[in-house]
C-alpha cells in the first residue's frame, strides 16, 4: 500500500504540525538582530553594522520567541534547545558563528517534532540538528521554502521531510542517521541539494521490503515532485541512494540524460525502465557521486 511506504512519524504527511499564526514585520518596520549568549561581548558583534538593532537573550527559545520577519538570530558555541523551531512560521535567518560542530541544536526528546516550517522564507545556516528521541522528521517543511546551509544534521528518526507544496534547498551540508531515507519528497513539492553528503540512513529494522529500499533520497511521485541534484555524495546508505516510488509500474514519473556513470543496479530491462521514467519526471542531476549503497545507486519500488 502507498501509506506503507511512508517514514515512520507521529504524524501523516497532511497533518498540520504548525497552529501558530504568522507574525509579519514590526509597526514600525525595522529588523533586529538576535544574540543568543548568557553575556554579550562587542567581540561577538564587531563584524556587524553601527545601526544594527540588537537584542541580546539567554536562551534560543527566547529569542525565537521575539522574532518577526525579517529577524536574525545569531548562535555562538554551545548546546541549545528550542521548543519554537517546531513553530517557525516568519521569514527569519539563524545562523550559527565559529565551527558549526560546536553550534549544537538538540531536540527534546519529550516532543514529537524538532524543526518545523510554514514560513514563507525561512534559512538556518552554519549549525548542527541533533534529533534525539523525535519520532517526526529532524526537519518538516510544511508549506513555503526553507534554506539549510552548511549544516549537519544528524538524525535518530526520519530524515528531512519536504511536504507537498513545500520547497527545500540544501547546499554544502551532511545528513546521517536517518531511520527511512535521509532526504523524503512528497508529492507536489520542490527540492534542490547541491554538494551536501547524505551516508548511512536507513537504519530501520524491520523486514518490510518497501522500507528497506529507502536510503539516501526518496520521492513518491504522484503529482511528481521537483528535484535537482548537483555535485551531492550519497553513500553507505543501507537502501538505494535514490529511490522513486511510483504507484504502478504503467506509471512513468526529467533527467537530462544518465544520473551518473553507474546509474541503476540491475539489468537492461531496468535501466531502460528506469531511463523512461526518468524523461518523464521532473529531476535533473549532475555530477554525483552515489556508491557503496546497500541495495544500490537508484531504484524505482513499486507500491
Amino acid at each position: 500500500r502507498w501509506e506503507d511506504c511512508l517514514s515512520p512519524g507521529v504524524h501523516g504527511p497532511f497533518f498540520p504540525r504548525i497552529l501558530r499564526r504568522r507574525k509579519g514585520k514590526r509597526e514600525f518596520g525595522k529588523t533586529i538582530t538576535h544574540i543568543v549568549a548568557k553575556v554579550m561581548t562587542t567581540e561577538m558583534i564587531k563584524d556587524l553594522s553601527s545601526d544594527t538593532l540588537l537584542q541580546q537573550h539567554d536562551d534560543l527559545d527566547l529569542a525565537l520567541d521575539n522574532c518577526y520577519s525579517g529577524d536574525t538570530v545569531i548562535i555562538f558555541p554551545g548546546e541549545y534547545q528550542a521548543a519554537n523551531l517546531a513553530l517557525l512560521t516568519d521569514d527569519i535567518i539563524i545562523k550559527g558563528v565559529g565551527k558549526r560542530e560546536e553550534i549544537m541544536i538538540t531536540s527534546e526528546p519529550s516532543r514529537d517534532s524538532f524543526v518545523v516550517s510554514k514560513a514563507h522564507n525561512v534559512k538556518l545556516t552554519h549549525l548542527s540538528l541533533i534529533q534525539q528521541g523525535t519520532v517526526d522528521g529532524i526537519v518538516v517543511v510544511e508549506s513555503g521554502h526553507m534554506t539549510l546551509e552548511n549544516c549537519i544534521l544528524k538524525c535518530e528518526g526520519t530524515g528531512v521531510c519536504v511536504l507537498t507544496g513545500a520547497a527545500l534547498t540544501i547546499t554544502d551540508s551532511e545528513i546521517t542517521g536517518a531511520q527511512g531515507a535521509g532526504v523524503e519528497l512528497y508529492p507536489g513539492s520542490i527540492a534542490i541539494l547541491e554538494r551536501n553528503e547524505i551516508h548511512h540512513c536507513n537504519n530501520l529494522r524491520t523486514s518490510d521490503s518497501s522500507k528497506s529500499t529507502l536510503g539516501g533520497v526518496n520521492m513518491k511521485v504522484l503529482p511528481a515532485p521537483k528535484l535537482k541534484m548537483t555535485n551531492n555524495h550519497i553513500y553507505s546508505n543501507k537502501g538505494y541512494g535514490v529511490s522513486i516510488l511510483q504507484p504502478t509500474e504503467q506509471f512513468f514519473i526529467v533527467a537530462e540524460e544518465a544520473l551518473n556513470k553507474r546509474a541503476a543496479s540491475g539489468d537492461k530491462k531496468d535501466d531502460k525502465m528506469l531511463f523512461k521514467v526518468m524523461q518523464n519526471l521532473n529531476l535533473e542531476m549532475n555530477n554525483n557521486k552515489i556508491e557503496a549503497n546497500v541495495k544500490g545507486d537508484i531504484r524505482i519500488v513499486t507500491s
